[in-house]
């Protein structure tokens, strides 16, 4: 079955503290996944089958691997270019799964610290691949074999999803009424710039037989 990739952001923002610890180092802690709760994208991940990942995260975090970017990338790889948190810790508060971490001092990650010293509010949000079947209500259950990659930083998603809208009008193909008024105005131009170089030509035309008429006499 083919896997897709999935990610979930939560609309409370990661709580984070703004007081560095004796290493220079900024940290947060806050909620980063929810077990069977139907969420905003109507999926709901079984616990069996986070609990899994989480104990295979858990082994990554404590080779001090487990790194995320500012904002998801657009594949299951984690850009170490773009990493600007590293997760130092995972654990389950019910069927919510909290987790805690540390800014990096990469180009990424003094970007990120930069806007929550400004008071910007960020989310956290997973990102896994995989697949699942719709239940009788409609809601896409995850399936073992879901791999939970990382989890990224980002803002608010409405915020998200109106920045990509507007990348993509702006690179659509243009419609016909626009390629029509393209090429009238390319025409006009044309046209304009035609009728000066003929206008030019004719007064240098005229300027030279004037002179060659005074040089006859």
């Amino acid at each position: 079955m083919q896997q897709y990739l999935l990610t979930e952001s939560y609309d409370e923002p990661v709580v984070l503290s703004l007081n560095e610890s004796t290493e220079g180092k900024t940290r947060f802690r806050g909620k980063f996944q929810e077990a069977e709760s139907k969420n905003k994208n109507n999926r709901i991940y079984p616990f069996d089958v986070l609990d899994e990942n989480v104990k295979r995260l858990n082994e990554i975090i404590r080779h001090n691997r487990l790194v995320g970017e500012l904002d998801h990338a657009l594949d299951s790889i984690v850009h170490l270019t773009n990493a600007s948190h590293k997760i130092t810790k995972l654990w389950w508060e019910d069927n919510i799964l909290m987790g805690e971490g540390e800014i990096l001092s990469t180009p990424s990650g003094k970007v990120l610290k930069c806007l929550i010293n400004d008071g910007i509010s960020v989310g956290m949000s997973s990102r896994g691949v995989g697949n699942g079947k719709t239940n009788e209500d409609g809601v896409l259950v995850i399936s073992d074999g879901y791999k939970l990659i990382t989890f990224d930083i980002v803002s608010d998603p409405s915020t998200i999803d109106a920045f990509q809208e507007k990348v993509k009008k702006e690179n659509t193909i243009p419609s016909k009424a626009e390629k029509t008024a393209n090429k009238i105005e390319t025409e006009s131009v044309y046209k304009i710039n035609k009728d000066l170089v003929l206008a030019c030509l004719g007064s240098l035309v005229k300027s030279k037989t004037n002179d060659i008429k005074m040089g006859m006499k």
